[in-house]
């Protein structure tokens, strides 16, 4: 699979995505492991996502979302 270069406005939404699910993880008192096995990823994945180093497939956003018990709309669009 090709790399893609990630422009301004994606590498912030990416970064502003990564935030939420940190303070989501913590509001819910999970650690990145409990999350992990509930998105059926590595650790290392969530680690990763939460400091926005990677874009996150729609299948693997719907699991985030699903996890901490919250919309997909939610976990993209919060004001927080």
């Amino acid at each position: 699979m090709a790399s893609r270069s990630i422009n301004n406005v994606d590498n912030e939404a990416i970064i502003k995505l990564g935030r939420r699910i940190k303070f989501l993880r913590y509001e819910k008192n999970m650690t990145q492991m409990d999350v992990a096995v509930l998105v059926n990823i590595d650790a290392s994945a969530v680690r990763r996502y939460e400091k926005g180093k990677v874009e996150m497939g729609f299948t693997t956003l719907i699991k985030f979302a699903e996890a901490f018990e919250v919309t997909v709309n939610d976990l993209i669009y919060s004001k927080e």
